[in-house]
């Protein structure tokens, strides 16, 4: 593969990020306070299980005095919880709650349903493209090593 073309799917990959905040993610929930980055937390420690706030801030590229605040916020509304480190009792990890749980299914659905409709005003046969073109975009960008 050419260098030109490594440099036009670099361009491309990072255009879509701008257009994809624009036009996918440019609302709120509608949970009552729930932020985007919570969501995202909620939905790592739905995977990963408890983490500490250093190894979900490096997920999420949020700076050490950000996820203090939110994990301080999201701990204060339920939606995560404080654990022990079972292996070494100095460290503590964040756990998401049942709450918290409750919250992610509804925010999923929430952007599920507006996704929905703003795909609605695209053609079958723009939809089908899209889809396809995103199936293959995840499969590839999974089978990418960090770093």
């Amino acid at each position: 593969m050419t260098q030109d073309m490594r440099d036009r799917t670099a361009d491309a990959l990072l255009a879509l990020i701008p257009l994809y905040y624009k036009n996918v993610i440019r609302h709120r929930p509608p949970i009552a306070g729930i932020q985007l980055a919570q969501v995202h937390t909620l939905g790592i420690l739905t995977k990963a299980g408890s983490l500490t706030m250093s190894e979900i801030g490096s997920r999420l590229y949020i700076s050490r005095p950000y996820m203090t605040r939110l994990a301080d916020q999201m701990i204060a509304d339920g939606l995560v919880e404080r654990r022990p480190d079972p292996d070494d009792r100095r460290v503590i990890k964040l756990a998401i709650t049942e709450k918290g749980k409750k919250y992610l299914r509804q925010s999923i659905t929430w952007f599920k349903n507006d996704l929905k409709k703003n795909l609605s005003g695209l053609s079958d046969s723009d939809i089908g493209k899209l889809c396809t073109a995103l199936e293959d975009t995840y499969r590839i960008l999974s089978s990418l090593q960090a770093g």
